[in-house]
């Protein structure tokens, strides 16, 4: 499936995506991330976009030395099929011990570990672009900071770069043409049409239609949770914050294998204004754009578990910049 024109030491999509995070990151074999990414490639975040392999690789190298045996762990890879390639929603857990002074801070010699979902779209052997999202939140509160703090000092200090408006950052995470579902549609318009119950309609209560009762969510800043209500609490508190925001699906992936349950990849945008009080403190009036990715297990047609990733120390730079403008 999509392997077309890649080396023959990789069998499938998920080999690919495991092994040569498994190469860079622990066998520290950086300079491959030129065999492996294309010389042109944007990889996209709510904090910035890097266009080139040659950013990758600075990247790369900044976190390994702000981070000593840094191991990004594969909770899943769902795949979905591409012309002449594939598309991956990389579910990681990374884990590691913060020993370099670097965009952080001075070093704290604490340990973390950190959830994130990388999207990549691969062709004849290379990643040709990327959309990444890491829990921050949740990384610098392990290292003793303030994410609020960390998050407006990231918005003072470059506002430039977080006072774009809600259309730019959308820009970010569209697909070129438009929403694309990969796999059953069926299966991927329930989960659109959930989060738009949940997100757009305020229609909390479609949890006990469509969540199993025990949900295990994960959310930013290490939210981990059990029960439907629990989980719609982390949904209520954010659109508290900003209850003007438009939920926008722009990629999907269902991914159904023999004896194993569906899991789908959802790559999604809410855009609004931060002029409530809720999760995001007291209203500002800033526009904020939050870029997620999420992934679902379903059981039985129903959503089991769920990863929502959100990095909310973008949220908290958007704020902070606009304040300044």
């Amino acid at each position: 499936m999509g392997m077309q024109n890649f080396a023959a030491e990789f069998q499938t999509p998920e080999q690919y995506i495991i092994d040569i995070t498994y190469i860079i990151w622990e066998e520290n074999d950086v300079g491959r991330i030129r065999d492996w990414y294309t010389p042109i490639c944007p990889v996209r975040s709510p904090h910035r976009v890097i266009n080139t392999v040659d950013e990758v690789i600075h990247e790369t190298l900044e976190s390994m030395h702000a981070f000593t045996n840094r191991r990004p762990m594969a909770d899943d890879v769902i795949i979905g099929d591409k012309p002449s390639g594939f598309y991956s929603s990389h579910r990681v857990r990374s884990v590691g011990l913060h020993t370099g002074d670097g965009a952080l801070g001075a070093a704290t010699c604490r340990s973390y570990n950190g959830l994130g979902i990388a999207d990549c779209l691969c062709r004849d052997n290379r990643i040709v672009e990327e959309w990444k999202l890491r829990d921050h939140a949740y990384i610098v509160r392990q290292l003793g900071l303030d994410p609020v703090a960390y998050g407006r000092s990231l918005g003072t200090r470059n506002p430039e770069a977080y006072a774009i408006g809600n259309d730019a950052m959308r820009q970010r995470w569209v697909d070129d043409n438009g929403l694309t579902i990969v796999g059953d549609a069926a299966i991927a318009n329930r989960i659109i049409d959930t989060y738009n119950a949940l997100w757009n309609e305020k229609h909390l209560n479609v949890m006990a239609e469509q969540y199993v009762r025990p949900v295990r969510l994960e959310g930013p800043n290490g939210h981990l949770s059990y029960g439907r209500e629990s989980a719609g609490h982390l949904f209520s508190s954010i659109l508290a914050s900003i209850p003007d925001g438009r939920f926008e699906p722009h990629h999907v992936i269902v991914r159904q294998r023999p004896e194993r349950a569906v899991n789908v990849a959802l790559r999604w945008s809410y855009c609004g204004t931060h002029s409530g009080t809720g999760r995001y403190g007291t209203p500002s009036a800033s526009p904020v754009a939050i870029l997620g990715i999420s992934h679902f297990e379903l059981h039985d047609g129903l959503i089991a578990s769920e990863w929502l990733v959100v990095d909310e120390t973008a949220v908290y730079a958007q704020i902070a910049a606009h304040e300044m403008t």
